[in-house]
């Protein structure tokens, strides 16, 4: 059997079933969940960083993706850090490059009743300069002049529906104490 008359021959299946189940309840059956062949999609994600309730910053990003395939964003630069070594006793400074920015991964099934099954990996770094406030990261900090580096790693699933949106992720950080959210939007494409 080829792979198309397979899906065709599973959505079948699922409708019998539905139409059967249906029949049994005395209600009427549930519309088709699933469109035949792939379905595109555009999901929204807003990474959003709070103080208390003041909003600090909110950055989208949007990413397109089709059904039962897998979209990939890989955003950001490279920071030089300075570091010193100490040879035939002189002290020459050098730099190594540490990446910042936004990593996502996103794949997209179609579940039940015409959700979406949405898996999600976010890395999120970024280079922090603390302010008189953040006495933590200060007290590391004060000796070298140095940023400090952030990092933020989070993998969920949502079941999602068109328009649906959810949030999927709210964490403090241990050492500011800043809110970090991650909302999640689905948009089916026609």
């Amino acid at each position: 059997m080829t792979r198309a008359f397979k899906q065709f021959l599973a959505i079948a299946i699922a409708l019998a079933s539905t139409v059967s189940l249906a029949a049994q309840d005395g209600q009427p059956p549930a519309a088709p969940a699933n469109r035949v062949g792939p379905v595109p999609l555009k999901v929204s994600l807003i990474f959003s960083r709070f103080q208390g309730e003041k909003k600090i910053s909110s950055v989208p990003h949007t990413l397109w993706v089709t059904t039962n395939d897998r979209t990939s964003l890989r955003l950001g630069t490279q920071i030089p850090v300075p570091t010193t070594v100490v040879a035939n006793e002189k002290a020459v400074q050098s730099y190594n490059y540490r990446d910042v920015g936004t990593n996502i991964d996103l794949t997209a099934v179609p579940a039940l009743d015409g959700a979406f099954r949405l898996s999600i990996t976010i890395t999120d770094s970024s280079v922090y300069y603390p302010d008189q406030s953040d006495a933590a990261v200060r007290s590391t900090t004060a000796a070298t002049g140095a940023p400090a580096f952030r990092n933020f790693n989070s993998t969920f699933t949502l079941l999602l529906r068109d328009g649906q949106t959810a949030q999927s992720t709210s964490v403090t950080d241990p050492v500011s104490g800043q809110v970090i959210k991650v909302d999640a939007t689905i948009n089916v494409q026609k």
